[in-house]
């Protein structure tokens, strides 16, 4: 015997082929935006290449550079993938140095992302270059700022993580270069940055230079004291913008 199934009704097979379609559609709509998310991650890190290669070329306009530099710290500060690439790439570009040291151009743009995005692993790198200074009129304060020195500021903007390498410059650089280390761990001002200025307090050879020294050591610790609410004489206090004070 057999038993004869109920027939759909065409409205009813027709809302069933409705449905399907647009259960097929989304899908594809769904795959293909997986496949252009996919896609795009890909091809992330070949634009940060390109406007290295903008920040490096020697036809490029000061205000294309500029334009390159605030791409990279604009992306640099949201995307940790950006980040880790200029971390990776930007340290031997700053080694190398700028073409001219007169006339460093696009290479202080290097320094400054070092600086802005804390990229600890320029740091050595950046030692290196204490002694290039920008030309122009400055005053005693913002020299020792170094306000006029892009490797120092931003070896001070990297900050702590930056002390190891600073300190080694007491050992291997000349005496221009401990003074500017010297600044540099002041403005950076940690706890590991005056235990280093201590220590050279004390091994300092130039005896001009060892006096600042323990003058910017007692000023840290005035400035210390009178942050814990301690109570310190006048005396004890630098001269703000003179460096042999």
């Amino acid at each position: 015997m057999y038993e004869i199934l109920p027939q759909k009704s065409p409205q009813l097979l027709r809302l069933t082929e409705e449905r399907m379609g647009v259960a097929e559609h989304l899908i594809m709509i769904a795959v293909m935006a997986n496949f252009a998310t996919t896609a795009v991650s890909q091809q992330a890190e070949e634009p940060v290449a390109t406007v290295f290669q903008r920040l490096q070329s020697s036809i490029q306009s000061s205000t294309d550079i500029h334009e390159a530099t605030e791409e990279l710290l604009n992306r640099g500060r949201s995307d940790p993938k950006v980040r880790e690439y200029i971390a990776r790439h930007l340290p031997p570009m700053i080694e190398k140095g700028p073409a001219e040291k007169d006339h460093p151009g696009s290479w202080i743009e290097l320094v400054r992302l070092a600086g802005e995005l804390k990229i600890a692993e320029a740091a050595s790198a950046l030692t290196k270059w204490l002694t290039i200074d920008n030309i122009g009129e400055i005053t005693a304060g913002g020299f020792t700022r170094l306000e006029n020195n892009p490797a120092g500021k931003a070896l001070a903007e990297i900050g702590d993580p930056a002390v190891p390498a600073v300190a080694r410059v007491f050992d291997q650089g000349t005496l221009r270069e401990r003074r500017y280390a010297v600044y540099v761990l002041s403005l950076i001002n940690s706890s590991s940055a005056k235990s280093a200025l201590q220590e050279q307090s004390h091994r300092e050879p130039d005896k001009e230079l060892r006096d600042y020294i323990r003058k910017v050591v007692a000023g840290l610790l005035t400035s210390w004291l009178w942050r814990s609410g301690h109570q310190v004489l006048p005396s004890t206090h630098m001269r703000e913008g003179n460096p042999d004070a």
